[in-house]
């Protein structure tokens, strides 16, 4: 069974297109970003912006078969999208990552 994942993260003030511009360079780099994935052995990576007045937030959704390997697999950053996406986070993010309760989780198994 997968292990998955909902965190966000505050928005440092003025950077939000910031985010908006890498992830459209993720679009862009997506057989770099599927490397990756592979190596972390992650199923879905989602992200998403919201805004509430004057504050926003980055919400990052994974699903993978071991989060915890997921995370050290990142972490070692072998790639260099990886380092490059790390670097754009720490520049644009405040505080650490807040972690959503998963209360439900349900996948279609003939579709797997």
């Amino acid at each position: 069974m997968t292990e998955v994942n909902l965190a966000r993260a505050r928005i440092e003030d003025g950077k939000t297109d910031r985010l908006r511009s890498w992830f459209k360079e993720l679009h862009e780099r997506e057989s770099e970003v599927i490397e990756t994935l592979r190596h972390e052995r992650v199923y879905t990576e989602t992200a998403f912006i919201h805004s509430s007045g004057d504050t926003a937030f980055l919400y990052v959704y994974m699903e993978a078969e071991d989060l915890g390997e997921a995370d050290e697999a990142g972490d070692k950053e072998e790639y260099e999208i990886d380092e490059e996406h790390h670097e754009v986070l720490r520049d644009s993010l405040i505080g650490d990552w807040e972690t959503l309760e998963t209360i439900g989780h349900f996948t279609n198994p003939s579709l797997r």
